[in-house]
């Protein structure tokens, strides 16, 4: 294992700032950067040489989906995606990507897995799904009904003076989206989403986005 370990003493591999460990068939950590012990709150030296899923994740037998098993039985690279919840209650996603690390005859003494932080990705992949969903209700609303309502023999007009481009942002704001999404959905900029939300509650003649989302739904506005 003395061969192995020196191959990470390079210092462009210690600068690596993803989080990094490199695990033997023992589920032994042999090393591991600062990176990797930080995200189980932990320090390097508490790391080391221990077993690596009672280190990391306080279990008492190997993880049944474990990365550096799977490159130990296939003899090949493997990548998958996790998540890992902090005590400040927030959840990030990593790509978990393992390789070989061959030792004296070729053989896979080691796997090395590296981790990619992949949380803004699934949070914008989550942002699309809720707004195709939107779009899915909001077609079947609109071969329903116009938003129109009909008063005394003709048609009267129950948007309250909003724009097409009002009723969509109001449609956004009554599923939940925030100013910032609302612009990324939209390709507009934060402070033109910001000011259409302000339009609109001017014209609604209410004070925040929940009042905003109860008359919108009462008038059949979206």
């Amino acid at each position: 294992m003395d061969n192995i370990l020196k191959q990470f003493d390079s210092p462009i591999l210690t600068s690596i700032r993803d989080p990094l460990a490199v695990i033997d068939r023992n589920f032994r950590v042999l090393w591991a950067n600062r990176a990797r012990a930080a995200i189980h709150q932990l320090n390097r030296d508490d790391v080391i040489g221990r077993i690596c899923y009672q280190v990391f994740f306080r279990r008492k037998a190997p993880c049944e989906d474990c990365v550096a098993q799977a490159v130990f039985e296939s003899g090949r690279s493997h990548i998958k995606e996790s998540w890992l919840d902090f005590p400040d209650g927030s959840r990030k996603w990593g790509e978990v990507r393992t390789y070989p690390v061959y030792g004296e005859n070729r053989k896979i003494d080691a796997a090395l897995t590296i981790i990619i932080d992949i949380t803004e990705k699934k949070l914008k992949l989550e942002r699309q799904k809720r707004y195709a969903e939107y779009l899915s209700r909001s077609l079947m609303v609109l071969t329903q009904e116009k938003n129109r309502v009909l008063s005394d023999g003709g048609h009267f007009d129950a948007t309250f003076g909003l724009t097409d481009r009002e009723i969509e942002v109001l449609r956004l704001v009554t599923e939940g989206f925030t100013n910032n999404e609302i612009s990324e959905q939209l390709s507009i900029s934060p402070h033109t989403a910001k000011s259409h939300v302000i339009h609109i509650f001017n014209k609604l003649g209410v004070d925040d986005r929940t009042q905003a989302a109860v008359l919108a739904t009462r008038h059949k506005l979206i």
